[in-house]
């Protein structure tokens, strides 16, 4: 396997719809996810978690996650549109400046966003950077799903979607 270097590498496009109520923001996407779609590691805990929650079934193939997406009126994107990176973990994301931030107020608009998860800390701590004072929607720290957080709570997760 080619080990993944330091230099610029670019996030996802989001996942979202006009109906979509809940957007879950992460930092930037794994190595296995870049060029693919979001949480494509198999350790990584976002699938199965949405598939505890929702007691279904989750497709393997990227239309099928999609679409699951959207009929749940889940909007999925990363706090990071660009930066500098090796691996997956957090702590190799360089230069996260305000202009290499997704902006997320204007995703917000086109939808009837109610609530915001953020996946794991470092989403969490962009967010509060960055839009803290734009956006007027609750958003929450959530216990991260990558495999390395050894503090997963799944119970969290299910409670950010069956409570109001």
């Amino acid at each position: 396997m080619k080990k993944d270097v330091f230099g610029l590498k670019f996030g996802l496009p989001p996942v979202c719809s006009a109906e979509c109520e809940v957007l879950i923001l992460g930092s930037f996407p794994s190595v296995a996810s870049r060029g693919n779609f979001y949480y494509a590691n198999p350790r990584n805990r976002f699938w199965s978690m949405l598939q505890s929650v929702f007691g279904e079934t989750v497709p393997e193939d990227k239309e099928g996650r999609r679409s699951f997406l959207l009929s749940h009126k889940i909007a999925v994107w990363d706090m990071v549109k660009e930066c500098e990176t090796a691996g997956s973990a957090d702590s190799s994301l360089k230069n996260l400046t305000r202009e290499n931030i997704n902006d997320i107020p204007e995703l917000i608009k086109g939808a009837r966003i109610r609530k915001i998860l953020c996946n794991g800390g470092k989403s969490h701590t962009l967010f509060k950077r960055y839009f803290k004072k734009e956006v007027d929607i609750p958003y929450y720290k959530m216990p991260s799903t990558s495999p390395a957080n050894f503090k997963f709570d799944m119970e969290k997760w299910r409670l950010a979607f069956t409570n109001e």
